[in-house]
């Protein structure tokens, strides 16, 4: 009996594990059930609208308006009242040149006046004895604006011959002096003209020193005048070349201003373009400096003729200046190039090209279909579809690739 029940247990166990074995071998050879997933995508709707191009022109900022300030006259600088970076008013002194020897001159110019004005005056109704007195004076005064002006000029030939001043300058001291040397020999004239007659003639010959010595103070009134240099324009100190205790000429560009409230830019285009642009078009412009910051700008000038040798023709545009617009930054300018309107458009990375061929992923009742269409013009954003789609598509963006025709999708934003 126990042999028995063993054997039975033992038969029950080796049953059991033929069915356990037999299961397992059942689920493993059964194929699992594969449940097909949705793929998400992302549309917008095919709708007609007015399509621009453009087309890119590079240019450097610049003001308006920049003036190089020089001396009208040679002389050594006194003061410098500005530098670089600094703003300025119109009529501001920026420098200014030492004036001593100018207000010497003015001095002596307003004596001999004086001289002048007496001897006419006792020409006209005194002694000859006195007039001939006056005209002695009025020669030795002649006598040493004469050797003044030489003993400059020679000098200055000196210095031109070795290069320190310019030929301008020394050009202004032979005037002064070939003006000294003629006023001399008029004196001298006069007094000789005196002593050997008198009367009439004697009060014609005072009062052309008169006018002659008049002449004198408002020359040496103007130098005087020229050694403060002031600002021509308001706007920005933007280059200096000049330092106190130099000496300049008048063909030293001693500062540069630029009027920075307006800024230009200034580009060359071909005919095509340029019939397509307008005075006082909205131009858009991109600062690479900044960012690619977007600005715009305001058409101001359109060449009525094309450059000769290029066939272009020039556009200038006006900006207003901010804070972060310097002149010499780097611009792109944008021109419209052509325009189509009512068109029936998509995004670009809506079209895909397959075997050389353009299609459009669309979905129509839940699914998607592939087809083949026809482009035509394009911006960076959006392409003209002429054929193979209408107004009110379902147009497939994001998504689409690994996309089957026929295949469920799940549409997760649209517009």
């Amino acid at each position: 009996m126990k042999r028995i029940k063993g054997l039975g247990l033992g038969l029950g166990v080796v049953i059991s594990g033929i069915i356990l074995v037999a299961l397992i071998s059942g689920f493993g050879n059964k194929e699992a059930e594969v449940v097909p997933s949705i793929k998400n995508v992302t549309t917008v709707t095919a709708s007609a609208a007015t399509l621009t191009t453009e087309v890119e022109y590079a240019s450097i900022l610049k003001p308006v308006q920049e003036v190089t300030v020089s001396s009208k006259i040679a002389g050594r600088v006194a003061t410098v009242q500005v530098e670089a970076g600094d703003r300025v008013e119109k009529g501001q002194v920026l420098f200014t040149l030492d004036s001593g020897d100018l207000q010497a001159q003015l001095q002596q110019q307003q004596a001999n006046l004086e001289v002048s004005q007496a001897n006419l005056a006792k020409t006209a109704g005194s002694a000859y004895d006195q007039q001939v007195l006056q005209a002695e004076q009025t020669v030795e005064n002649k006598q040493i604006t004469y050797e003044d002006a030489k003993k400059k000029y020679d000098l200055n030939q000196q210095l031109y011959a070795n290069g320190v001043i310019a030929k301008l300058t020394l050009d202004d001291f032979q005037k002064q002096y070939a003006s000294a040397e003629v006023d001399l020999k008029t004196a001298q004239d006069n007094l000789k003209l005196l002593k050997e007659k008198s009367g009439p003639d004697s009060v014609s010959v005072a009062s052309a020193q008169v006018n002659q010595a008049a002449a004198g103070v408002n020359y040496a009134s103007e130098q005087l005048k020229n050694t403060v240099i002031t600002a021509p324009i308001s706007g920005i100190v933007s280059g200096q070349n000049v330092e106190e205790g130099e000496i300049i000429s008048g063909s030293t560009a001693a500062l540069t201003i630029i009027d920075t409230d307006t800024m230009m830019v200034e580009i060359s285009v071909p005919d095509k373009v340029v019939a397509k642009i307008e005075k006082g078009e909205i131009i858009s412009l991109k600062m690479n400096a900044l960012e690619n910051k977007l600005v715009e700008g305001v058409v101001d000038y359109i060449s009525p003729n094309a450059d000769s040798k290029s066939k272009a023709y020039t556009i200038k545009i006006l900006l207003n200046t901010t804070d972060d617009l310097k002149s010499g930054m780097f611009a792109r300018v944008f021109l419209p190039e052509a325009v189509k309107e009512n068109v029936l458009t998509v995004p670009n990375e809506a079209i895909k090209i397959e075997n050389s061929v353009s299609v459009v992923y669309l979905v129509a009742e839940g699914s998607v279909k592939k087809v083949q269409v026809t482009t035509g013009l394009a911006n960076d954003r959006f392409t003209e579809i002429i054929d193979g789609l209408k107004a009110g598509d379902e147009i497939i963006t994001e998504g689409q690739i690994f996309l089957n025709e026929g295949e469920k999708v799940n549409v997760v934003s649209g517009q």
